[in-house]
């Protein structure tokens, strides 16, 4: 749907977050509906029918509106077009504004970083670039803008049920998490590709060949290109390569995680297919500043580093930050109860002497111990249970100092809510809890 359409109409913004306060301010400023309704879901079910029976001609629905709601699938069933802020600036740039390409980056895991990476990058030379989506700016922000390319994150939310592509789509991975939003991980999966479901031909799409789910699930896409093959851009350890050539090593960046050169090899990809000078970009990522909450350098007390990993909401996340990095270490795990299954992360555990604690809390965390007394037989090993983090923090830090190791992981691998309002707070609160360790 494109914009001019909402003229006159009456428009329900469904969710009044971030991109349903910025849908409206963008449609208030360009005096484009007749009337322009709101509804939150904690308003209740009394309240949306009310605002069904003033019969609106259009629904924007936030992200944190799941489409299988079924108060979703009623609005759907009685003919209400359903759009979003996301599917609006999509259907606009292709319309409107073809001469901006727009990249979107998605994947369970390294879509903020690979979006600042890139956008780091194309800054340097000069390109005429914007970043927004889940990351910055809400992206009807940058409708009218006079750019070259616009670089969006997406998440699974905002690609399920978009009716346009971008031009240029990357995808890092596929994990299990936010099962319970899409009701199933085959359904998070489909959700997830949708987002080069609508692109046409010519238009360019970077899959990680070496994630062997989003492979599976990319057979069904078009415009596929690869990256991680030992012929193109890929990543070894803490080395990019191009074919045979080393490239990067990450020793000489200021962020930490291997895992981030393979999703550099992805960005570096995506700059080559686009004809610009990638050698340049990465003589550039070198000033590149890390997110915060993503294997985030915290402190050094008595010799022994804090690593803030709150982003990690998946067993696989953990195990990367943990090849990460050197030396004994522990590592401090557990959130809400999300469904995942922790075989591999308690076998990754079990077969790596490095990994001298492991302490686990909050709702899985039995479920994370349980896996890991079934996997760990070493007598080197010891696994805690604690009741909360500043427990888990402190416990990780004295059982350390005994082994003489030299790293705390905190990498939760599952959400925190109901004990957190988002991952920031989270994080926020172990770097409180690493700090008063200082004093």
């Amino acid at each position: 749907m494109l914009i001019s359409e909402l003229k006159d109409k009456r428009i329900l913004i469904w969710g009044m977050g971030t991109e349903g306060r910025a849908i409206r301010e963008y449609l208030e400023a360009h005096h484009l509906p007749a009337e322009i309704l709101t509804y939150n879901d904690d308003e209740g079910a009394e309240a949306f029918s009310k605002i069904l029976n003033a019969k609106p001609d259009v629904i924007i629905r936030s992200p944190g509106v799941s489409i299988y709601k079924p108060e979703f699938v009623k609005a759907k069933d009685e003919g209400i077009k359903i759009t979003s802020s996301s599917d609006l600036f999509l259907s606009e740039m292709r319309a409107v504004h073809p001469q901006t390409k727009v990249i979107g980056i998605s994947g369970s895991k390294g879509k903020s970083t690979s979006v600042s990476m890139l956008y780091h990058m194309m800054n340097a030379l000069g390109c005429k670039v914007a970043l927004g989506g889940n990351i910055g700016r809400p992206l009807i922000e940058l409708v009218d803008g006079e750019y070259d390319y616009i670089i969006g994150e997406f998440s699974s939310y905002q690609a399920s049920d978009l009716s346009a592509s971008p031009q240029v789509v990357m995808l890092t991975n596929l994990f299990s998490v936010h099962t319970d939003w899409h009701g199933g991980h085959d359904r998070y999966c489909r959700d997830k590709l949708h987002l080069a479901a609508h692109q046409q031909p010519g238009d360019i799409c970077v899959v990680n060949a070496n994630n062997a789910q989003l492979k599976a699930y990319a057979k069904e896409l078009p415009n596929v290109i690869y990256y991680g093959l030992p012929e193109g851009f890929h990543a070894c350890g803490k080395e990019l390569y191009l074919g045979k050539e080393a490239l990067l090593n990450i020793n000489t960046l200021r962020i930490s995680g291997n895992h981030n050169m393979d999703n550099l090899a992805g960005v570096v990809t995506v700059m080559d297919k686009l004809g610009l000078d990638w050698r340049r970009g990465l003589e550039a990522l070198k000033t590149f500043e890390p997110l915060p909450h993503r294997l985030q350098k915290v402190a050094v007390v008595n010799g022994i580093l804090f690593i803030n990993d709150s982003i990690s909401t998946a067993p696989e996340a953990a195990i990367g930050g943990m090849q990460s990095f050197d030396g004994p270490m522990a590592v401090i795990s557990g959130g809400i109860e999300n469904h995942q299954d922790y075989t591999q992360y308690a076998n990754f555990i079990a077969h790596n002497h490095k990994v001298k604690v492991a302490v686990t809390l909050f709702q899985c965390g039995p479920q994370i111990a349980k896996a890991i007394r079934q996997a760990v037989r070493r007598s080197d090993f010891k696994l805690i249970e604690a009741p909360d983090l500043e427990t888990a923090v402190k416990a990780a830090y004295e059982e350390l100092q005994k082994v003489g190791g030299n790293l705390v992981l905190f990498s939760p691998t599952a959400p925190s809510f109901g004990y957190y309002k988002n991952f920031m707070e989270r994080g926020e609160h172990f770097i409180k809890i690493v700090k008063s360790l200082e004093k």
